[in-house]
């Protein structure tokens, strides 16, 4: 069974932090956890079980106490939401033998967390891998999603290794010493220089740092990945919405030539790079909510 975190005392430090974030949350949650055929699945409900529900999942290295603690308190005015903990990503979420490339569904796991909740019908919020987690689910199983908003991802354009190595290009020569002055740095590289939220949210960048430092992010990425299929994107483009930062946007530029070439609906938000949600908080709430409560 594969490791999430580095070692059990650092699982329980980022545990703890994690905690303490769902304390500053400023709204009423729950926490549950479904047992599922690939391990146990961590989930925080917030908001009105009346409201529609909106399944939202965070990206690589992140977990749902610290990708939705900026946008959950509008959010869930509107919305029943479910913050999913990922398989393998440093949350709450406990991951069994069953989770290997060889045997991970991403598709069959959603299904079960979305059974189990008793859900029907419903919106999904994703997140850079977590926007890929959503689009690729849409393709699958439209006929259970109303619409789906992807933040900074979504279909998987070009070669995966060479997209990974972009990613990692990005944060050298930081990530060769993983200390705090440095994570700050990589965390800088990746926001616009007109956000403030680095400065404005200490204890967020604070767990930030520390998940960076204890989670194997390895663990995340035992599914295995599907590349775009312009036909399978045509066929559920009329429920999709995208969202990017408008920082750094030429390293984009495939993804933003496939939106174009599809007639996909995208908005560019200024004053943000890849941490969109927590830099423009209050633009990208509205966005999604427009979107997905829009007729």
């Amino acid at each position: 069974m594969i490791n999430v975190f580095k070692s059990d005392k650092k699982r329980e430090e980022v545990l703890a932090s994690y905690d303490h974030l769902l304390g500053l949350w400023g709204v009423d949650y729950d926490e549950v956890d479904l047992v599922t055929q690939f391990g146990t699945t961590h989930c925080i409900l917030s908001g009105d079980k009346t409201n529609p529900p909106l399944l939202m999942f965070h990206g690589v290295g992140d977990n749902s106490a610290v990708m939705w603690i900026l946008n959950i308190g509008e959010l869930s005015k509107y919305f029943y939401c479910i913050s999913v903990d990922t398989l393998g990503g440093p949350g709450k979420s406990i991951p069994n033998e069953q989770f290997t490339k060889a045997t991970f569904n991403q598709v069959e796991w959603i299904n079960e967390v979305v059974s189990q909740l008793q859900i029907s019908h419903f919106n999904i919020l994703g997140i850079s891998n977590g926007a890929y987690m959503a689009y690729n689910y849409l393709t699958y199983e439209s006929k259970k999603v109303n619409r789906v908003v992807c933040l900074e991802g979504g279909m998987l354009i070009g070669n995966p290794i060479k997209n990974m190595l972009k990613t990692i290009f990005i944060m050298f020569p930081q990530i060769l010493l993983p200390n705090r002055k440095n994570m700050i740095a990589i965390l800088k590289k990746l926001s616009s220089p007109e956000s403030n939220f680095i400065n404005n949210c200490p204890e967020v960048v604070d767990h930030m740092i520390m998940v960076m430092k204890r989670h194997n992010q390895k663990a995340m990425f035992v599914h295995t990945i599907e590349k775009y299929h312009k036909e399978k994107g045509m066929a559920v483009r009329d429920k999709l919405y995208f969202l990017m930062g408008h920082y750094k946007l030429d390293r984009k530029r495939e993804f933003v030539k496939a939106l174009d070439d599809g007639q996909f609906k995208y908005k560019v938000i200024k004053g943000a790079g890849h941490g969109i949600n927590h830099e423009q908080p209050e633009r990208v709430n509205a966005e999604i909510i427009q979107y997905l409560l829009g007729d």
